[in-house]
């Protein structure tokens, strides 16, 4: 769970993103994500489309409708480390001409037949590339209403363009378990391209041995999921395919029984996120859980004190300090002292940022993301939280990280650690 140390020094602190990798999640529309290539696509093609799409979702356009991309921003993004600016420039000049037919998982009878360029200009300057995206999609791609999550992170590592396609095509399904079936020659024709149908792929056997397999070994052994394929057969004919879906549990990541799932589905509804509610469950003994739980609630239903506006700060601090193993009916006791002659409450957010910062990296990726976007729609525009932040924007966050997850330290807090200091002193 989220911890505090009764002391900790601001010297020596390490930058929140310094030892992991920053969540760089985008929502990537379904229509876009179950769509056909009229040709190949590359898979330099495929990184930039997922980095032309994050960043239009991230920034407004010019007056004309140009989005404009640093080239050596997007070559980050997508994880191009070579310098030959011309391969780049082929590629974009590419895609640009690409017709893709959109949404084709959809029932034929319940959708219209589209087809266009996603986008259908692009320039390149000397150090920009300027982009404009299909009317047809904009809307769809900028805000999408029904999407996967797709983590940068993980499509940087891929180095076949068909593993890439088929771990998009399964995240969506990520938390179903498996995805829906689909016949192999229509897969064969999302993943590849309508003109792989000519020669080699034309018999499913050579399509598995060729791009299924080894592209399934790389999803398993450089993504966030693990995959198996499933085939469907008439006779002894493989007719249809799909994929049963499993997120990678993290080390020393338990399977959940029956009570801990209750417990985390409480934690959640305290406010929690997730991935903290089962790392609280995986480190502390449950009936401790619990009675922090059930400290909190009786917290929350007094009509006589003031309206709790964090329970799961409250939670935090019952869980911490054992409130609810002793007689206490609230925090922890106050005791009388001189007042200090520092500023107290700055000193102790200083000493909670290395706290925060492990909190922030011990949450899922999905999780993670949610609390910078939470974080971004509250902050200055020069303070917001992006790949590139700024050392003033990581302070920002790490700051407002503090306040959200434990909230306002209590004079009892406060007290307690000026006297900590005190004694360090001596």
């Amino acid at each position: 769970m989220a911890r505090r140390r009764a002391i900790q020094s601001p010297e020596g602190q390490i930058s929140l993103f310094a030892s992991k990798e920053t969540p760089d999640a985008f929502r990537k529309a379904v229509q876009v994500l179950h769509s056909k290539p009229k040709q190949p696509l590359s898979l330099l093609q495929r990184k930039l489309g997922n980095a032309w799409a994050k960043h239009a979702i991230e920034n407004s356009p010019d007056a004309n409708g140009w989005w404009v991309l640093g080239i050596k921003d997007l070559a980050e993004d997508v994880g191009f480390d070579s310098n030959n600016r011309q391969y780049l420039k082929e590629s974009a000049e590419a895609l640009m001409r690409i017709v893709f037919e959109w949404d084709v998982m959809s029932p034929t009878n319940k959708r219209p037949w589209k087809a266009s360029v996603m986008f259908p200009e692009v320039e390149i300057h000397a150090d920009v590339i300027r982009y404009q995206i299909s009317s047809q999609l904009r809307e769809l791609i900028v805000k999408p209403e029904i999407y996967a999550v797709i983590d940068m992170n993980v499509v940087r590592r891929f180095r076949r363009a068909s593993s890439l396609a088929i771990w998009e095509f399964c995240v969506r399904f990520e938390k179903i378990g498996r995805t829906t079936e689909v016949q192999w020659e229509q897969f064969r024709d999302m993943i590849l391209g309508e003109t792989a149908e000519a020669r080699t792929y034309q018999e499913y056997k050579y399509f598995k041995a060729k791009v299924l397999k080894p592209a399934i070994a790389e999803v398993n052994s450089e993504s966030n999921l693990t995959i198996d394929l499933v085939e469907a057969k008439i006779g002894k004919r493989v007719t249809s395919l799909r994929f049963e879906v499993h997120k990678k549990l993290v080390a020393e990541e338990v399977v959940e029984d029956g009570l801990a799932l209750e417990v985390i589905s409480e934690l959640v509804k305290l406010g929690l996120l997730q991935s903290e509610a089962r790392k609280v469950v995986r480190d502390n003994p449950v009936q401790n859980v619990k009675a922090a739980i059930e400290y909190t609630k009786r917290r929350v239903a007094d009509k006589r004190a003031e309206k709790l506006e964090r329970p799961a700060a409250y939670f935090r601090h019952a869980l911490q300090h054992g409130y609810a193993s002793t007689d206490e009916a609230g925090d922890a006791p106050k005791r009388k002292s001189p007042a200090p002659k520092v500023d107290v409450k700055e000193a102790y957010l200083q000493s909670q940022l290395a706290d925060a910062e492990r909190y922030f990296h011990e949450l899922d990726p999905p999780d993670q993301t949610q609390l910078i976007e939470r974080y971004n729609s509250q902050a200055l525009p020069p303070l917001r939280l992006k790949k590139k932040a700024s050392k003033a924007a990581e302070t920002a966050f790490r700051r407002w990280l503090v306040f959200d997850t434990w909230g306002e330290p209590s004079p009892a807090e406060l007290l307690d650690f000026a006297q900590k200091m005190l004694a360090e002193k001596i």
